[in-house]
C-alpha cells in the first residue's frame, strides 16, 4: 500500500496529466552530459559531437534541481565517462542530496576512476551497465571485446568499493531484448546474476523505421519469432512476480514485460501504456536545450527552451512544454520504455481506492491500539540503529576502515578531541556528507514502530562506527531517552568508546532513564569511567567492554576494570561490571583456540557456562540492524550488508519485520540453524561464547 505522501504525489501527477498543468515537479531532471561515445552501436542514432554544458553549468542545474525538491538527478549520454569531470559532477550531485543512477557502457571505468567513485556513498550512487546480451550478442552490436571491457569496468567498481570498506553498491545491467539474444535471454540473465549484478532492466527495442540501417533492422523480431517472444516475456513476467526482494531481480513490472510482444506486433493501444515524458521528467540536452519526444521518437524535434536562457521551473511551466505534452498525450504508438511509464498514476480509480484503503487502515490501527492497548513485544530482540559508520579508533580488530575517519577530518591541523569536536562540527569544518543517519530517519523509525504496535527489548546505537560523532547526537539522545521513558522500547543501549563524551552528554546521561551504557575499552582508554561511575543513576547499566586476549593475565584485566567485577557470558545482567568478550580471529583454528581460552577463563572466575550452540543462529529473530543509509539487514555480523532485505528510507521497518523475507529467514534458522544464504553458512558468530 502507498504511504500518504506517495499517494498525494501520485494523485498530483494524475491531475497534472489530466489537466495538462504543472501541478507537481518532475520525478527527475535528466541531463545529457555529453553526446559523445567511444562505441558505435548498430542501433544507436543519438551519439555525435555536440556542444556541451560546462562543469559549472551542470552544477547550476543540480543546484536548481535540489532547491526545487526534485528527488532524482539523472546523468545521461552519450557515454557519461567521456567527460573528464564526471566523478566531480556525480560527487557534487550526491552532496546536494540526490540519489543518482548512472547509465554507462562500462568500458571507460579505470581503476583510478573506480576508486574516486568509491568515495561517493553507496546508497546514493548506483550504476546501470549496458550489456546487450552475452559476449557474442553484445559484441555483435558494440564491437569486438566490448563485453569483456564492460565486465572489467564493473569488477573495478566492486573491487574499489571492497577496498574502501563500503557496503554493497547497487549495480544493474541494462539489457535490450532483441532478435539475436531471444533464444538465450534467460541464460544471459543467469550469467549476470552469477557475475554479481543486483538485477536487470530489460529494455524494449524501438521498432526500426525504413531509414534504419541493415544492422539495426536485423535486430528486429521476425514474424516467426513472435511466438517465442510472447512465451519468453510471459516467463520473465512470472519470474518477476515470484522473485524475492533481495538478490538478482528483474526491475521491470510484470505488466511492462507482458506489453513487449504486443508493441512489436503494433497491437498495443495508445492508452495501455500512457507516456509520462513531460510530466515525470524534465530532459536537458548536452547543449542546454530542453527536449522531449515529438510523438515520433524524435527528441531534437521536441525542443522547447534552453537552460542558458530560462530556469528549470520556467521551462516546466512554459506554454511550449504544454504544447509538447499535448502531442505526447495523444501519441498513438506507445514505446513501452520503462523510463516513460508511471503506472502508479495511470488510474484515478486505483488512486481513490488506495486512498480509501489507507484511511481505513490508519483508522483500524488507531482503534485497535486504543481498544486493546496491544503491542507486539519482543523482549529478546535488539534493534540496532547505525548513527554513524565512522570510527576514530586505532584498534586493529576494528572493522571500520580508517579512511572514513580521515575523510571526515581532512584538512584539520590536528586530531580532534572531545573539547574541540563541538566547535569544529558547529563551524562547518567537518565533512558530514556521508556516513550519518538523519535525525528525521530516527524519528520516522520510532514513529512507525509506535504506530504499528511493535516494541523491541532494546534499541542499540552502535554498529560499524562511533555514535557520538553524529552532528546531532545531543538532540537524538535526548529524543531516544524520552522514547525509552515512554516505554516505546525497554532500554536504550549506547555503545561508545567514550572519547567524545562531553560535559553536556554526561549531564544528559545522568538523568534517570532505562539506559545501558557500554564503554568499549578496546577502542578507547576508559578515562570517563570514573565520571560515569560517579554520576550515572543506579538503574543505568554500566559495562566496560574488554576482549579477553590470552596475553592478558587476570591481574591485567582487573587493573583495566576500574574496580568493577569481571563478567563473562553472552548477556550479563549486573548493573555494573567489566564484560569480558572472547577475542576473535579470521583464522578458524586460532579462533577456536581463543574461544577455548574464554571458556577456561570463565571457569577460573567461577562463572562457568555453556557456550551458545554454534549451529543455531538467532540473529534474524533478535538482531535487526538499520544502517546509516536506511538498509535493514538480518544481523549485526553482516558488516558488508550482503543480507539486507529492504530499506526504511522510504519504507516501513515494521512492515519489513513482518514481511515474508524476514519470516522466511527466521523459519530457515529454526529449521536448519541458519538462513539459507552463503554468508550465514560460513558465519562463526553464533557460537561465540561472549555473544560478541
Amino acid at each position: 500500500m502507498r504511504t500518504g505522501a506517495e499517494l498525494q504525489r501520485d494523485l498530483r501527477m494524475y491531475l497534472s496529466r489530466g489537466l495538462n498543468r504543472s501541478l507537481a515537479p518532475p520525478d527527475r531532471v535528466s541531463v545529457n552530459l555529453t553526446l559523445r561515445c567511444n562505441l558505435s552501436c548498430t542501433m544507436c542514432t543519438t551519439c555525435y559531437d555536440s556542444p556541451e554544458l560546462s562543469t559549472d553549468e551542470v552544477k547550476g542545474i543540480i543546484d536548481q534541481t535540489s532547491v526545487w525538491g526534485v528527488p532524482v538527478f539523472n546523468p545521461l549520454g552519450g557515454e557519461p565517462f567521456m567527460r573528464s569531470d564526471i566523478e566531480e559532477l556525480l560527487a557534487y550531485a550526491v552532496r546536494r542530496g540526490f540519489y543518482v543512477s548512472v547509465t554507462t557502457n562500462g568500458t571507460l571505468i579505470t581503476l583510478r576512476r573506480a576508486r574516486a567513485l568509491a568515495a561517493v556513498p553507496t546508497d546514493r550512487l548506483h550504476f546501470n551497465i549496458s550489456l546487450d546480451g552475452d559476449a557474442s550478442a553484445n559484441d555483435a552490436i558494440r564491437g569486438p571485446g566490448m563485453w569483456a571491457r564492460a565486465i572489467e569496468g564493473y569488477r573495478r567498481l566492486r573491487e574499489a568499493d571492497a577496498e574502501a570498506g563500503n557496503s554493497r553498491r547497487k549495480i544493474l545491467a541494462n539489457t535490450i531484448l532483441h532478435a539475436n539474444n531471444l533464444d538465450r535471454f534467460e541464460a544471459i540473465l543467469d550469467e549476470q546474476a552469477a557475475l554479481g549484478f543486483d538485477g536487470v532492466q530489460v529494455l524494449n527495442l524501438f521498432r526500426a523505421g525504413p531509414e534504419a540501417s541493415a544492422d539495426s533492422r536485423a535486430l528486429q523480431f521476425s514474424p516467426a519469432q513472435q511466438p517465442a517472444l510472447l512465451a519468453l516475456c510471459e516467463r520473465l513476467a512470472r519470474r518477476a512476480e515470484a522473485q524475492p526482494e533481495a538478490g538478482y531481480t528483474i526491475q521491470n513490472t510484470p505488466d511492462e514485460l507482458r506489453m513487449i510482444p504486443r508493441y512489436h506486433t503494433e497491437a498495443l493501444g495508445p492508452l495501455e501504456a500512457p507516456c509520462w515524458a513531460g510530466w515525470k521528467e524534465l530532459y536537458i540536452n548536452a547543449d542546454g536545450a530542453a527536449i522531449m519526444c515529438d510523438g515520433q521518437l524524435d527528441f531534437l524535434n521536441g525542443t522547447f527552451g534552453n537552460v542558458r536562457e530560462q530556469t528549470l521551473r520556467q521551462l516546466w511551466a512554459s506554454p511550449a512544454l504544454r504544447a509538447r505534452r499535448a502531442v505526447v498525450k495523444t501519441c498513438q504508438t506507445p514505446c513501452v520504455q520503462t523510463c516513460y511509464l508511471r503506472g502508479r498514476s495511470d488510474s484515478g480509480a486505483a488512486l481513490l481506492q488506495d486512498g480509501a484503503q489507507l484511511a481505513i487502515s490508519t483508522l483500524r490501527s488507531r482503534l485497535a491500539g486504543r481498544l486493546r492497548g496491544a503491542v507486539e513485544h519482543l523482549p529478546e530482540a535488539t534493534l540496532t540503529l547505525e548513527l554513524s559508520d565512522v570510527c576514530p579508533c586505532d584498534d586493529p580488530a576494528c572493522t571500520t576502515p580508517p579512511r572514513r575517519w580521515s575523510a571526515l577530518t581532512a584538512g584539520l591541523p590536528r586530531r580532534p578531541s572531545a573539547e574541540t569536536w563541538g566547535p569544529l562540527r558547529d563551524h562547518g569544518q567537518l565533512d558530514f556528507g556521508r556516513g550519518f543517519m538523519g535525525f528525521d530517519v530516527v524519528r520516522a523509525i520510532l514513529d512507525d514502530l509506535s504506530a504499528q504496535g511493535l516494541r523491541f527489548g532494546a534499541l542499540s546505537l552502535r554498529w560499524r562506527g562511533e555514535p557520538l560523532l553524529h552532528p546531532e547526537i545531543e538532540p537524538i539522545l535526548a529524543f531516544l531517552l524520552d522514547c525509552a521513558r515512554q516505554g516505546r522500547f525497554d532500554r536504550l543501549r549506547l555503545h561508545t568508546d567514550g572519547r567524545f563524551l562531553t560535559p553536556a552528554l554526561l549531564e544528559l546521561l545522568s538523568q534517570p532513564a532505562p539506559l545501558d551504557l557500554h564503554l568499549d575499552l578496546d577502542r578507547g582508554d576508559g578515562e570517563h569511567a570514573p565520571d560515569l561511575l560517579a554520576t550515572l543513576p543506579a538503574d543505568t547499566q554500566l559495562l566496560l567492554l574488554m576482549a579477553a586476549h590470552p596475553d592478558l593475565s587476570l591481574d591485567d584485566l582487573r587493573r583495566r576494570a576500574h574496580g568493577l567485577p569481571l563478567l563473562v557470558g553472552p548477556r550479563p545482567s549486573a548493573r555494573r561490571g567489566a564484560h569480558l568478550r572472547a577475542a576473535r580471529s579470521a583464522d578458524p583454528a586460532e579462533d577456536d583456540a581463543l574461544r577455548a581460552h574464554y571458556v577456561e577463563l570463565a571457569a577460573r572466575l567461577g562463572q562457568p557456562f555453556t557456550p551458545p550452540d554454534p549451529r543455531r543462529c538467532h540473529a534474524p529473530a533478535r538482531s535487526p540492524v538499520v544502517s546509516w543509509d536506511g538498509k535493514l539487514t538480518l544481523c549485526d555480523q553482516d558488516l558488508p550488508l550482503e543480507l539486507a532485505y529492504g530499506s526504511v528510507t522510504p519504507g516501513s521497518l515494521a512492515a519489513l519485520w513482518r514481511g515474508r523475507p524476514h519470516a522466511l529467514a527466521v523459519e530457515q534458522s529454526a529449521r536448519g540453524g541458519t538462513p539459507e544464504r552463503a554468508r550465514c553458512r560460513s558465519c562463526r558468530a553464533p557460537g561465540c561464547p561472549s555473544g560478541a
